[in-house]
């Protein structure tokens, strides 16, 4: 009788469970596609306990900001989005509450493991890997005299030289004053001047507008044994079976030097469940599921703490990592995608190439 009335209360409590009002929950996240699995992941527990149907729309990383406003202009509805920290002040109007950072990155080198085997541990020594493991469809590299760099087969790195996010960690590595008014003049120019030398004897791949579409595909395809990228694409190389390692970026005179970059959680429809779901996608416990599930770190102590005793190269470089503010952002946007282009083409020499930097560095001081 008593095995019956329990039977009976079972049933009657599975069949409420199932009676019982979803509420339905929409957020919008520029993840790749294999960050936003991990997303649903972590998600799935919390559904079932809290009875919240989630709709995760994914979009584009590259102008989600714009992307996202045109959803909510649309009269769809937008709960909680994950954006870039580096949100632009329009934006702002849009949000409830304080943003909370989901996680913090940096560039790390990347490598293949099946055609890498000692790795550059600075700037100097990443120069003679370039001109050793540059080879032309002869089978010769950057030193010997036969070298046809008209005809290259496959590259030792790709260096996105009109990127000032990527740049930034040669510059910076070299003078850890790079991105104030005491930047030093002589090590600016010498490095201008090297990666100068790079890009004219074709050591370095040219660029595409999407360089790093390029960038990830020629990598992929073993056309490029280095690279420069940060955690969010350890999930798609794993996807494309890629043997890859990580390690820090290569020494200058001053530092390993990185700009730290972040994504952050908003939200954009203040109601009290959507504030309880974001209480819990900024908790301890989903810093841990995030990172064992797409490898990404929010900035929590403990979790770095833990994984720079693991020897975990990305909390390391994090470590060593400089927070890049909007302003600094667009400077190093404009300056290397305009006027280190036209150093690089003989529009403008070193000097003038070291005085438009100073100018625009100077102005936002």
């Amino acid at each position: 009788m008593k095995m019956r009335k329990l039977v009976i209360l079972i049933i009657i409590l599975i069949f409420t469970y199932f009676i019982i009002p979803r509420k339905n929950l929409t957020i919008v996240t520029q993840m790749s596609e294999s960050e936003t699995k991990g997303l649903e992941k972590i998600l799935k527990s919390y559904s079932l306990t809290h009875f919240i149907n989630f709709d995760i729309k994914r979009i584009p990383f590259s102008g989600h900001f714009s992307r996202i406003k045109e959803i909510m202009d649309s009269g769809q509805k937008v709960d909680i989005a994950r954006v870039d920290i580096k949100m632009p002040e329009w934006f702002k109007k849009y949000i409830y509450e304080k943003p909370k950072l989901q996680a913090v990155d940096c560039l790390v080198m990347i490598y293949n493991k099946r055609y890498v085997t000692h790795l550059p541990n600075s700037l100097n020594e990443l120069w003679d890997f370039i001109e050793e493991n540059t080879i032309d469809i002869n089978g010769k590299n950057f030193k010997s005299p036969n070298f046809d760099k008209n005809k290259i087969d496959k590259y030792a790195m790709f260096l996105p030289y009109n990127s000032g996010w990527w740049m930034s960690t040669i510059f910076g590595s070299e003078d850890k004053n790079f991105l104030t008014k005491n930047v030093n003049k002589e090590r600016f120019i010498k490095i201008a001047e090297k990666i100068k030398f790079l890009y004219k004897n074709n050591l370095i791949p040219k660029l595409s507008e999407d360089f790093y579409d390029d960038m990830m595909k020629m990598f992929s395809q073993n056309e490029v044994k280095v690279i420069y990228n940060g955690p969010w694409s350890f999930s798609t190389l794993k996807e494309k079976k890629v043997d890859f390692g990580v390690a820090l970026l290569p020494k200058g005179k001053d530092t390993r030097f990185s700009p730290m970059g972040g994504q952050q959680w908003v939200i954009l429809n203040n109601t009290k469940s959507v504030n309880q779901v974001f209480k819990y996608l900024s908790s301890d416990r989903v810093a841990e599921k995030f990172y064992k599930y797409n490898r990404t770190i929010m900035p929590n102590e403990k979790l770095l703490g833990e994984l720079e005793k693991k020897g975990d190269i990305v909390a390391m470089q994090l470590k060593m990592a400089t927070p890049i503010d909007n302003k600094m952002d667009y400077i190093l946007y404009k300056f290397f995608s305009d006027d280190f282009i036209k150093y690089l083409n003989d529009n403008i020499n070193s000097e003038q190439l070291f005085n438009n930097w100073l100018k625009m560095i100077e102005k936002r001081s």
